[in-house]
């Protein structure tokens, strides 16, 4: 998070290259798949310039990794740990196959054989479905046990050297991480009509969690001479937390105790392989050129939800809700498969001439990135075509026993799909983005670096079918001008000024017409496809003192005006009838000050291997939207940001310790829906330390 903005306003770079997300539902990056021990240097921009791509607001991450070793090194990491919130705590585990360890599925959760594909099962006889249904795992009980201890290893290295004269070098590093979380929800909802405010459920979420990662990457590159090098780069990472929710509470609107279960396994693969090269083809005139093959693909096989209630205010037996209606929240059984492609490609050509007696550079340069995603979900549900209250009086794993499956016509377990057309999409997006950019040195006070990028953004949603309702096309070229103006006061201070347009684009899932009920929300999840992007105009002025190496104070103000932001809306609705939804207020400022310090300890003898680093920034938004008569702060900006670390290293020992301490001010998680007067209020995310 960068100046308090919430994911969607940041992006990723690796090597130069535009980074997807490693999560199917929002854009953001797990820098932790990079060990650090591999990471040439980190830069965090926040002033955009046209060589940039110009989809983000808040902060673009450049991660460098090393190309040659300077030296070769190998290194070998082994942790454990605990958490306080899991040691000494009953925890539950659900059904797992033989592989789990090492993040994947080997098909313990896949459909039966029987099953071959959404068409050919819809044509079944009722009894051939619940014949299918009666052959799936009887896995809707969770495991109760101790908590492990986590763990984690990690192992890189680097080497360089020679090969046929040239120089060659190397990194390469393997990462196994494996740790055990409790989360506990409080998942409460509620409304106001006029001036009554009442309660429509209260749930206390439990929810264990195991999670496993695993990953390698390695890279090669090659100098072929003092002008010109060429690299490839590749990581793959498997991040996979397999969860138990097991809920409580009451729903008030059927004046129900509700005990309710979700089992869920999760197995997210982020892949990539990119090639760049640097080349001097003349004295002022070099060549830099990138290519990158990215996969995201997700998998959530067999995701299980069950749920029991009760009269309210009564010791009767808990009853199975099971109807003779198909239903996502109980008796449920989903299948999510997502499939990212991405292809980029692209490059620029720098040249170097002399101006008003200084150094001067006119860069050009064009990008190319193609994404290919296709989403899938099969969603079945066992129900009871007639009313069993004895079966509905059985626990979990009793009343899925093979056993109670009957024909699909009579007062026993029968199994079918859910249909709908919205449980399915495809996306086809392409951007094309050039640019110019100056870099002119006007005296040896004076820098300014300006220039135009212009990005084209093809994109198709729901379906290449132009008949079809969820299918949705559209083409739009942005112009986004930038200026970044550096004065060097002295040799020790500067001061800039910036000015851009960026732009902030829907994700995928947003604009979907795809609507699946999330347990843990207690909600349906809806796309919008009448989104619209968001332009966001950037201006920032800073003042910066670097006294010595290594330290640092800059104090800046900034201002932000967002025209047709996206946020998430929740609209109320009773008994998991509500609906998760997006839209785009008019518009939306932010403006805001910060600071940061970053101060070696060294002027006392004891304390000179210590560094004192702290930033904060205070932030003042406001979302405006006539029509909705909206006069708010934006959601996900937090009012006020607050880091402080201490640094404690020892260099020639590798000896290093980091003492971090942050907060956050309250920010709008979900926006409400209080436009006709009742529904839900604005959802706060409270500050913690």
């Amino acid at each position: 998070l960068i100046r308090g903005l919430a994911h969607r306003y940041n992006q990723a770079m690796l090597n130069w290259i535009l980074l997807t997300s490693t999560e199917p539902d929002r854009k953001t990056f797990s820098f932790d798949l990079i060990p650090s021990a591999m990471i040439d240097n980190i830069i965090i921009n926040k002033a955009f310039v046209p060589e940039y791509p110009g989809e983000w607001a808040g902060g673009l991450i450049q991660v460098n990794t090393k190309d040659i070793p300077s030296k070769n090194f190998f290194n070998v990491q082994v942790g454990s740990g605990f958490n306080t919130q899991t040691v000494g705590r009953t925890f539950y585990k659900d059904a797992k196959s033989s592989t789990d360890w090492l993040g994947f599925d080997n098909g313990t959760r896949a459909l039966p054989k029987g099953y071959t594909r959404k068409s050919a099962f819809d044509t079944l006889s009722a009894a051939d479905k619940t014949a299918i249904g009666k052959q799936m795992r009887n896995a809707w009980a969770p495991t109760a046990s101790s908590v492990p201890v986590n763990y984690s290893f990690q192992l890189n290295g680097g080497f360089s050297g020679k090969l046929f004269g040239k120089t060659i070098g190397g990194t390469f590093g393997i990462n196994y991480n494996r740790n055990n979380r409790f989360v506990d929800l409080v998942n409460r909802s509620n409304a106001l009509a006029g001036n009554v405010f009442t309660v429509n459920y209260d749930y206390a979420d439990d929810r264990y969690i195991q999670e496993v990662t695993v990953g390698a990457l390695g890279s090669l590159s090659m100098q072929l001479n003092s002008l010109n090098k060429i690299s490839v780069k590749s990581i793959i990472n498997v991040n996979s937390p397999s969860s138990v929710t097991r809920r409580s509470g009451i729903e008030y609107t059927r004046n129900e105790d509700i005990s309710a279960t979700e089992l869920a396994f999760k197995q997210n693969t982020f892949f990539t392989v990119q090639a760049n090269g640097d080349h001097s083809l003349a004295k002022s005139l070099k060549l830099k050129w990138y290519g990158a093959f990215n996969i995201l693909d997700g998998y959530i096989p067999d995701q299980r939800r069950i749920a029991y209630a009760r009269q309210s205010g009564t010791q009767d037996p808990f009853r199975l809700l099971l109807s003779n209606t198909l239903s996502q929240s109980s008796g449920s059984r989903i299948y999510q498969s997502l499939s990212d492609y991405i292809y980029t490609a692209g490059g620029d050509l720098t040249y170097n001439f002399n101006l008003f007696g200084q150094k001067q550079s006119l860069k050009g340069g064009y990008m190319l990135q193609i994404k290919d995603r296709l989403y899938d979900a099969q969603l079945f549900a066992n129900y009871l075509p007639s009313d069993n209250a004895a079966l509905r009086l059985l626990s979990p794993d009793q009343v899925f026993a093979p056993a109670n499956f009957g024909t699909g016509t009579d007062n026993m377990i029968a199994f079918d799909a859910i249909k709908g057309k919205t449980f399915r999409y495809l996306a086809n997006t392409i951007l094309n983005g050039g640019f110019i950019q100056m870099d002119n040195q006007f005296s040896r006070a004076l820098r300014v670096v300006y220039g135009l990028r212009v990005e084209n953004f093809d994109q198709l949603v729901g379906s290449v079918k132009t008949w079809d309702p969820r299918h949705t096309h559209s083409q739009v070229t942005d112009f986004l001008p930038g200026l970044n103006a550096t004065y060097k006061v002295n040799n020790k201070v500067n001061l800039r000024l910036s000015g851009s347009q960026t732009v902030i684009r829907p994700e995928l899932r947003e604009l979907s017409f795809l609507n699946i009920y999330d347990f843990e929300l207690n909600a349906s999840v809806q796309g919008n496809p009448l989104l619209k992007r968001t332009k966001v105009t950037n201006l920032d002025l800073r003042y910066e003192w670097y006294p010595k190496a290594g330290e640092v104070l800059t104090a800046g103000v900034f201002y932000k005006k967002f025209k047709d932001p996206i946020e998430q809306l929740f609209n109320e609705g009773s008994g998991g009838a509500s609906t998760f939804s997006y839209q785009n207020p008019q518009e939306a400022t932010a403006y805001g000050a910060e600071v940061e310090l970053r101060k070696k300890l060294d002027f006392v003898q004891a304390l000179k291997n210590f560094t004192f680093q702290a930033n904060a920034s205070y932030i003042k938004s406001k979302v405006k939207d006539q029509g909705f008569s909206i006069d708010r702060p934006m959601q996900g900006q937090s009012p006020y940001v607050v880091n402080v670390g201490l640094l404690y290293d020892i260099e020639k020992t590798g000896l290093n310790a980091t003492l971090l301490f942050n907060r956050i001010g309250e920010r709008i998680y979900l926006v409400g829906d209080l436009t006709s007067g009742a529904g839900s209020p604005d959802i706060y995310e409270a500050p913690r330390n």
